[in-house]
Formats: structure tokens, sequence, C-alpha cells
């Protein structure tokens, strides 16, 4: 019973949750390193309470402002059908699927196209966007996957567009800009090293021994063990298997080989000889000689037949297969020195057809016919009434320097997509005629 007299101090029980209790005594005997643990420890707890206040009030808004930077979306991909057949490889492993018109693709998908087919990749942001970002030309024979395409999330990001492809093998030209003032920046992976497009356009073919590069303009990057190559517009560069990427060069390209003769005639070009008779025992074929005259090897044509037989028609031709992809070059120019000595058909004879030189180049233009280009030079005026057409008259017994109009800049001969051979040659009854650094440039 509370009879109105506190407890003493000393007196006093204290409970405990587990229904104990302890005297004071018993406090007054902990020790007093006691009392410091306990203060640190409450220190501590304010201070990691402190910290974690500061990371909610500063970390919170970098950790917004983070995502929105770098958090992206998918692009859209779509690939459209030039010619030809071109198959869309699932990631999934399923079958394949041919493009008809347009078809879009998901990444890790793969585009295929055989011998006969082109087609082109349209990036857009969304399916109903109707002008690209940045477009892939794919050649024939060539085959692309599809890495990754995606852009930023939120209009705030000052990240690029980004697309990465893998050129496993063919000829491809990659396009990007820009768009609302955000670049699109394309990696391509190929076999023997990394391509970037920065708001530009490069020329890609990749074998399995080197991928070559042409920078039709922007700023164009080839990565290789452990060396990055910068080309500038019309510059070109090669990257070689497990090598580095090579010193940046001019774009300019001789498609034809040893057109100096400078190694044999026959490791490079194919000799024809022809005579139009029904019975070739007795007849005189045109020869084709290598000489060196003025300091120069050049290619020598000559037939000088007697009787009858100076009367027949007859070709005499070096040829070389070209097989030259020129869809993405600018210009195209053939090129060489020419040299008439005699020719016993005047002109380019009746049909315009028999010239003492000749050069024909045969395309294949960008709808994929057949095309061909021929021109003829002689020294001898025609007969009257006789036509002449794709020749020229030059100067005899001097060399004469000639160069055809650009075929890519033509309003009237078909676009080259690809160069297949070039044949020079002398045509006619009885002739003598050289030739000497023969060149087709692409440029």
């Amino acid at each position: 019973m509370y009879n109105g007299v506190p407890p003493r101090a000393n007196s006093t029980a204290f409970a405990w949750d587990e229904g104990k209790t302890m005297s004071a005594s018993t406090i007054q005997s902990l020790p007093s390193d006691a009392y410091e643990r306990v203060g640190r420890q409450a220190w501590i707890i304010l201070w990691l309470a402190f910290v974690a206040f500061l990371v909610m009030i500063t970390g919170g808004p970098l950790a917004v402002n983070w995502y929105i930077h770098n958090a992206t979306r998918p692009m859209a991909v779509r690939v459209e059908a030039v010619t030809g057949a071109t198959l869309i490889l699932p990631a999934e492993h399923g079958d394949p699927i041919a493009v008809v018109d347009s078809h879009y693709i998901q990444e890790g998908d793969s585009v295929r196209t055989d011998q006969d087919a082109r087609a082109n990749l349209a990036i857009v942001d969304s399916p109903d966007d109707v002008e690209s970002l940045a477009s892939v030309q794919l050649r024939t024979n060539s085959e692309v996957e599809l890495i990754t395409a995606r852009r930023p999330r939120f209009q705030r990001s000052v990240m690029p567009r980004q697309l990465a492809l893998r050129l496993h093998s063919g000829r491809a030209r990659v396009t990007s800009g820009l768009a609302d003032g955000r670049p699109l920046k394309v990696h391509i992976q190929t076999p023997q090293g990394l391509v970037v497009v920065s708001n530009g356009s490069a020329a890609i073919a990749v074998t399995n021994e080197a991928t070559e590069v042409t920078a039709r303009n922007g700023k164009v990057s080839l990565i290789a063990q452990g060396r990055e190559v910068v080309l500038s517009k019309g510059r070109r560069a090669i990257i070689a298997f497990g090598q580095p990427p090579s010193d940046s060069q001019p774009a300019d390209k001789n498609l034809v080989s040893n057109g100096d003769f400078s190694q044999p005639l026959e490791s490079t070009w194919r000799v024809e000889s022809i005579v139009d008779a029904r019975d070739l025992s007795n007849v005189t074929f045109g020869s084709v000689d290598v000489i060196n005259t003025g300091g120069r090897n050049v290619v020598y044509f000559q037939r000088e037949a007697q009787g009858e037989d100076a009367n027949l028609h007859s070709e005499t031709a070096i040829v070389q297969d070209i097989d030259a992809d020129v869809f993405d070059v600018e210009s195209l120019v053939f090129r060489f020195d020419v040299r008439l000595i005699s020719q016993s058909l005047p002109g380019g004879g009746i049909q315009s057809s028999e010239f003492p030189m000749m050069v024909r180049i045969d395309f294949v233009d960008v709808y994929g016919k057949p095309q061909f280009w021929t021109h003829g030079f002689y020294m001898v005026d025609p007969i009257e009434n006789w036509p002449l057409r794709d020749g020229e008259k030059i100067p005899g017994l001097v060399w004469y320097a000639y160069e055809s109009p650009d075929f890519m800049q033509s309003e009237t001969f078909p676009r080259p997509a690809k160069v297949t051979r070039i044949r020079i040659y002398a045509s006619g009854h009885n002739y003598r005629s050289q030739a000497a650094d023969i060149e087709l440039i692409a440029k």
C-alpha cells in the first residue's frame, strides 16, 4: 500500500521485458567504456542517417537525370527489296522469309542477297515514319546482321541515335545523317575490324581477306588491332585480316590490271585472234606483242596479209575480265594512249565497226541489264557515204592521249553498276596499231 512516502533510490527495482529485474546498484557497476561504445554507436547512426539523407536529396535527381539521358527505345528497321531474291534470316533460327516488297526486322535478324539481288535497309524512328534517318544499300551476294538500333527515349537526352550492324560478307553503302539536330552513329563490325560512320556516307566491301572502306562524305573511322584511321571525303583504307588499318589514300582506283604491261601479258590479259573465213588453214592471223618504245612497254597489234587474204575481216584483241562493282563510285573514266601506224580499210569500214584501234567495255547497268560501250580510232578518211559513228580521226604515227566521257555523268548512256570486262583490239583487214597505259579510273 502506498503510504505517501517516496521509495528510496537504492531500493528501486527496474522491470525488463523478459520479466527480470536489475537493481540500481547493478547499473552503477557497469564499466565506463560501455557508455562510450553506446555513444559512438549513436553518433554512427546519426551520421549514417545524415549521409542517407544527402544521398536521397542529391542521388535521386542524379539517377533520374542519368535515366533521362541514357534510356533508349528501339528504332524500326525496314528491309526493302530492290531486285532479285532477298531473304531475312530470323534470329530465332526460324524459316527464312522472302522479301517481296518490304519487311521489318528485329535485332538479331540477318538479311541476305543472292547473286542477282539488291536490297535497302531503311532506319526510321517508328514504322509510321516515311523519311529514313539512315540507309544501308546492300549489294549482290551480301549478308548483314542487325545487332541493335536504338534512339534516346527522352528528347532532353544528348546521346546520338545508335545503329550497330555486322557485315559478314559482300558490299554495302552506309549513309547516316542528322534528324532533329541529333546524329545517328553507325557501327559496322566486319571480320577484320570496326567501321564507324557518323553523319556521313561510306562504301564498304568485305571479303575473307580484307575490309575496304571508301569515304563518300562526312567522317568515317576504321578501328582494328588498337589503331584508328579517320577518313575524309574521297579517301579510302583497307583492314587486312589480323592487321591494323592501312594509311589513308586517295580513293581513285584503276580497275585494269597490268595496264602498263610491266608484267607478262598472259598473266592478266587473254589474247584473241579472229579471221572471218570458212577455211582457216591458209589465212594470216593478226598478232599481239609487247614491245618497249619510248621508255615504256606498249602492246602492238598487227596483221599484214597478202592477196585475197588481205580482204578478209579480222580482229586481234587483248581481253581482261574486270568484274568490279562500281555502283558506289562517283566517276568512271577510261584513259589510254593510242598510236596508229597503218590501216588498209578506210575509216571504220562499211559498217563503222572496223577501226584499226577499238575499245569495248562491257557493263551491267543499275537495272541489271547488260550494256557495252565502244569507241574506235582511224587515220584514213572513210569512203564517201560510208557511215561513221562511235569513232574519231586522230593523227597517224604519233601517240594520242584519249580520255572517255565520265560514264557516271552521261545523259544518254545507262549508269553502270558493274564492269565485267574490257577489250582492246584492232579490227579490219590489215593494220598496225599500238596501245599503252590503259586505265579505267573509278573515283
